[in-house]
């Protein structure tokens, strides 16, 4: 009987190129009650959602497109989030959208805000 034997270095390449399909199909959920924006200015702790100034709360969180935590004193993302709010409305959470996202919340009825420059 013959008995095969595979490297532990080509054990571990298998396993990621295995699991690259599952990790690009992940979808994030957003709360039911988070609103979608556009975040056109960032001066910490002040952000400017749909022209409205928001002010980051305790424990507020900004992710990125990849989901994860972006500290709030670095973000200076300019274009489409999703927000959510705390009970005192200060900002609570904060989710950079991808472009896919963006259109799927277009599918689902949600109005996005249009920005217009007048010169």
């Amino acid at each position: 009987m013959k008995i095969i034997s595979i490297s532990p270095g080509l054990l571990a390449i298998l396993l990621m190129l295995l699991s690259q399909p599952a990790l690009s199909q992940q979808v994030r959920n957003f709360p039911v009650d988070s609103k979608l924006g556009n975040l056109t200015a960032v001066a910490f702790p002040v952000f400017t959602i749909n022209s409205v100034q928001y002010q980051m709360g305790a424990g507020g969180q900004i992710r990125g497109t990849d989901n994860m935590i972006i500290l709030p004193s670095t973000a200076n993302y300019k274009g489409y989030v999703r927000f959510q709010l705390d009970i005192m409305g200060n900002l609570h959470r904060v989710w950079i959208l991808t472009p896919d996202e963006v259109k799927a919340a277009e599918q689902e009825g949600q109005k996005i805000p249009k920005r217009f420059f007048f010169f």
